[in-house]
Formats: structure tokens, C-alpha cells, sequence
């Protein structure tokens, strides 16, 4: 029976993806490295942001542009959606009060077979923010209702409210084969389209370190956006590692091909590994991670974990609204004009920042570029060079036939044409 509905799947989804367009990307290299977290000022003179405690320079996300990009469905020109992942006893209103800011996208987890929460969607209308479904397997099988039934149910129930949504479908945790995965999430993408064409359809990577060529990735033209969460969690020491620093491969592994949402986002403000309260911690630390996503510019949505029980672990506490300082804290580190708070309407193509994969610096005025930077953009090395962590740069001020410019708000460095 199981390999009669695989089969009966598999014919459909070649029904209605024969006209797709296939990718052959190159997969990422490299392994995310644990450090201490160095909190960078937010504000403060050039020496105050680019200096640490032992007096070494801090580095920098180094963009250039890339004319004519494509982009993904609702992608933004710009920016990053900003985005909250809400307890059940949370209305959207009270946390919209307690931020301060409207928010663009707020997410809901329900299963295939649960009914869609038309209150809670009528919610999200009325903070005019767009609806993201994170869709688990049924709760119950029941081999009385076919699977490809249950997912045209729900497409037409989405579809039915006529507006842009998300959907995360079927997220680690499904317990299929890879094979199964994969034709489960195309025929539910193609059903979709059909149903509720306005709809972009989300594939999380299992981990961080996770490839295009992850066994589960159903493939480019049945994903619109590649989603992986960040949980800073807290062992004896702190934090237990960078999550920004092991983010960059995973990014620099997917940039190229979709845009990326952070999906959810999480900092420790208490452990039960020690059973410690570290609020300035948590409060430092949401907003450097906020600062440094600013420099990925093709991540396009970031969902706080407000809810307690999304983590994969229940060791840590990431909620904020239950405390008055990181509720503070998140607003201010939301505060920064490259977070939006409203969908942009879909461009399909134009101009896109690309973060290179090597860093800069920025010194007493003056802007370093890697020079393997430049030799990714085919612009010519000055003579004189200098060198910084055993890799060698070059000074802007000395690199012709390019703009290159710093943004002290974004702690990044812009190359243009």
C-alpha cells in the first residue's frame, strides 16, 4: 500500500512540475568553529567599534552588487522582515504594544490535520502582517484519509483568504526517508500552486550544517526560501558558540540561490545547565545579533522564538516578553531602519547586495578589502598591501574604478560599481 501511495505521488508531482527549471549548485565548504563572542559596541567613535579588549581590529561583512538579480518569491530589495514566533496565550496586539514596532510576518505551527486558526489569521490582517504556517505531519494517522487529500484541503483553505503567506512544510522532525521527503514536499508545492498560488513555500535545513545538497533538499524549483534556526544557548562557560560565525557557511552555501529567513531565532537568558539567570548577557547579545544580521543581505526574515517550547531543547529559556529588560533590549535592536515591518510587493528582478567570503576592516578612517575580495569582482590589487590575522588587503583609498564605502550603523562595507 505504502509503495502504491508513493507511486501515485510521484506521478502527480511530475504532473505538475514538468514545466520546473532544475539548479546545479556548488555545495559549501567548511566547518563553523567555536569562540568567546567579542559584543562589538553599537555605538561610539571608530576606535570604540573597531577595536576589542586585547586592541586588535574587528572584522567586517564586505558587499558588493550584483545587477539584474533575480529574487525569490516576496523577497525584499532591501532589508529583513521582521518577524515573532508567539506563545498561543500572546495576541499579536499586546506584543505589538509591548515592542513598540509593527511587525511584517508572525508564525503559527499547526498540524496537517488540525484546522487553520481563521482568528488568529484575522489577527495578523489586523496588524497588517503576513501569516507564516510552519506544517507538521498529521497528529494522527489515518489511513482513512489519503496524505495528498489533507494537503489539498489545506490549500484551499489557505488559499481561500487571498492574501501572501509562508509555509514552512513538513520541518525537521517528520521522520521520513529523504525519498519520501522530497515527494511528499513537491506534490504539496505543486498542489499549492494551484490552490494558493500566493503562497511561498519554506524548506528548513536540518542543521547549520546543512548543504543544497542536503539528501532532504527537494530541489531549487520546488523551494522558494531556505529556512535554519539560531538558538544561542548557554552552557557552564556562556554562550556555547557564535551562532553568527557558524551561520556564515550555511549562508554563504545558499545565498546564491534563495534568499534565507531565520526561522526562529533564540537567545539564553537562563539555563537549567546551571540553573543561572544571565540577563545583560542575553540583552548584549540580542542585539549584536540583530547588528550582525544587518550584514547577510540575503537573509530576508528573522522570527524571534518568543514561544517557550520551540527550542529543540528544553535546557534554556529564549522568551522575552516575560522579561521587562530583554523586551527593551529586543526593541532597540529592532529600532535599526534595515528591518521592515511590512511586506514589500514582489520585484522579481533588480539590483542585490552579495556578501563576499572573506571579510574587511575599517581602521582610524580608513577601509581594508581582502584582496581575494577583489579578485572575486576582477578588480586590479594596488602595489602596496597590508596585512591583517596572516591575510592580505588592500586600502580602499588606493582600489580605482570602484566606490567602496563604510556604514557605521550596519558595521559593513559596501563595494559599487
Amino acid at each position: 500500500m505504502k509503495k502504491y501511495l508513493l507511486a501515485t505521488i510521484l506521478a502527480l508531482v511530475v504532473l505538475f512540475t514538468s514545466a520546473c527549471v532544475t539548479d546545479t549548485p556548488a555545495p559549501i565548504v567548511g566547518t563553523p568553529r567555536n569562540r568567546s563572542i567579542y559584543v562589538s559596541p553599537v555605538s561610539g567613535s571608530a576606535d570604540d567599534i573597531n577595536y576589542n579588549e586585547t586592541n586588535q581590529p574587528v572584522p567586517v561583512a564586505v558587499l558588493h552588487r550584483k545587477q539584474n538579480a533575480m529574487r525569490g518569491v516576496f523577497e525584499p530589495s532591501e532589508g529583513i522582515y521582521l518577524g515573532a514566533w508567539l506563545a498561543p496565550s500572546i495576541s499579536i496586539r499586546d506584543f505589538l504594544i509591548q515592542t513598540g514596532q509593527n511587525h511584517a510576518v508572525f508564525v503559527h505551527e499547526m498540524h496537517l490535520d488540525e484546522e487553520v486558526p481563521a482568528n488568529w489569521v484575522l489577527q495578523c490582517m489586523a496588524a497588517l502582517a503576513t501569516p507564516l504556517f510552519v506544517i507538521h505531519p498529521p497528529e494522527v494517522s489515518d489511513p482513512e484519509i489519503p496524505i495528498g487529500d489533507a494537503i489539498s484541503c489545506l490549500a484551499q483553505r489557505l488559499g481561500s483568504f487571498n492574501m501572501p503567506m509562508f509555509v514552512v512544510f513538513y520541518p525537521p522532525g517528520h521522520g521520513l526517508i529523504p525519498a519520501e521527503y522530497s515527494i511528499i514536499f513537491r506534490y504539496a508545492r505543486a498542489i499549492f500552486l494551484s490552490y494558493a498560488p500566493q503562497t511561498a513555500f519554506v524548506w528548513v535545513a536540518p542543521s547549520l550544517e546543512s548543504t543544497i545538497r542536503n539528501p532532504f533538499f527537494p530541489g531549487s524549483d520546488a523551494v522558494d526560501w531556505v529556512g535554519v534556526s539560531l538558538f544561542a544557548g548557554r552552557d557552564g562557560y556562556g554562550f556555547a558558540r557564535d551562532i553568527i560565525e557558524a551561520f556564515a557557511p550555511f549562508y554563504h552555501g545558499f545565498q546564491a540561490h534563495h534568499p534565507i529567513m531565520v526561522l526562529p531565532l533564540g537567545v539564553s537568558h537562563f539555563t537549567r545547565y546551571d540553573h543561572s539567570y544571565n540577563i545583560p548577557e542575553a540583552e548584549a547579545e540580542i542585539s549584536r545579533i540583530y547588528q550582525a544580521l544587518a550584514g547577510f543581505p540575503r537573509v530576508g526574515l528573522v522570527a524571534y522564538a518568543d514561544a517557550f517550547g520551540i527550542a529543540q531543547t528544553a535546557r534554556d529559556d529564549f522568551s522575552i516578553s516575560v522579561e521587562g529588560r530583554l523586551m527593551k533590549a529586543y526593541g532597540k535592536a529592532i529600532e535599526n531602519r534595515h528591518f521592515i515591518s511590512a511586506l514589500e510587493p514582489n520585484a522579481t528582478h533588480g539590483p542585490r547586495w552579495t556578501r563576499s567570503a572573506f571579510v574587511g576592516y575599517y581602521l582610524d578612517g580608513n577601509i581594508y578589502v581582502d584582496v581575494d575580495t577583489l579578485a572575486e569582482l576582477s578588480i586590479s590589487v594596488p602595489r602596496s598591501t597590508h596585512e591583517f590575522d596572516g591575510r592580505i588587503f588592500a586600502d580602499a583609498s588606493r582600489v580605482s574604478g570602484r566606490r567602496i564605502s563604510f556604514c557605521e550603523i550596519r558595521q559593513v562595507i559596501f563595494i559599487d560599481s
